[in-house]
């Protein structure tokens, strides 16, 4: 088996993530059910208003650590504008620290992410981070799961913006061969898209909490393999068949 270049993302493949934000929306739609009790405030609206805002923030701004935050700060302003509510400095800097309180959750792996990891690298395949966010907090993130060994600083790329161009920047850094190189991941937009795009092998391990701006259509032919699985642990063994295929069909074209 020759050996393959995977690039697999942190947050929702390898640790819990969305799940703590959908938390964290929630506490927010709460604090603000309560801020807004003596106005006829709408809880759906604040919800989709809030998430129109953090996606859209995410082209503007990136994944860096203030977006979240800057959302329900911005929220919280405009269902001022529209309930007649006069905004508060106080207020909003208890919503900011709300926002921020979701980098402060405990660190916890996927049910059978390391035992993943590790039979990767059994089977001699050769492990990169590609994550998206702030470097400090996915950096501590690395340390505080326990896979700065497994991915040391040179095999981790950490990066605000996670596009196409990114990807490409450092399939070229690297020498990745888009052949014998994969991406695995949650997010449709911001890992899958790119890897199809740059025609390498991707598997799309979709989140049961899923974030909006992570879905888009994937309509591009893959030029590789492409897989959606359930569970990262079904990763190694869809991998092994996939090269056993590959090896199999230049056999008979022999």
């Amino acid at each position: 088996m020759k050996t393959q270049h995977i690039l697999l993302d942190l947050d929702d493949t390898l640790i819990h993530c969305n799940r703590h934000f959908t938390l964290t929306r929630e506490k927010f739609l709460d604090h603000m059910m309560v801020l807004f009790q003596d106005y006829p405030i709408d809880r759906d609206l604040v919800d989709k208003t809030q998430q129109q805002i953090d996606v859209a923030g995410v082209e503007q701004k990136g994944l860096g650590k203030n977006r979240f935050p800057e959302s329900l700060v911005q929220t919280y302003r405009l269902m001022c504008g529209k309930y007649g509510k006069t905004p508060n400095k106080q207020e909003e800097k208890e919503i900011f620290q709300l926002g921020h309180s979701v980098y402060d959750f405990e660190v916890e792996l996927y049910p059978d992410a390391l035992s993943t990891i590790e039979q990767l690298i059994r089977q001699g395949h050769e492990l990169y981070l590609y994550t998206g966010g702030d470097f400090k907090i996915q950096t501590q993130k690395v340390l505080n799961a326990g896979l700065d060994g497994i991915f040391p600083e040179e095999r981790r790329f950490i990066c605000e913006h996670k596009n196409t161009l990114i990807l490409k920047k450092i399939l070229r850094r690297e020498n990745l061969d888009p052949s014998h190189t994969w991406m695995v991941g949650n997010s449709a937009r911001n890992d899958i898209r790119p890897a199809l795009e740059l025609g390498l092998h991707a598997i799309h391990i979709p989140d049961a909490y899923g974030w909006e701006y992570d879905h888009v259509e994937l309509d591009i032919p893959a030029k590789g393999h492409f897989h959606v699985l359930k569970s990262i642990r079904e990763v190694p063994d869809v991998i092994a068949e996939s090269l056993k295929g590959d090896h199999t069909r230049r056999e008979n074209l022999g």
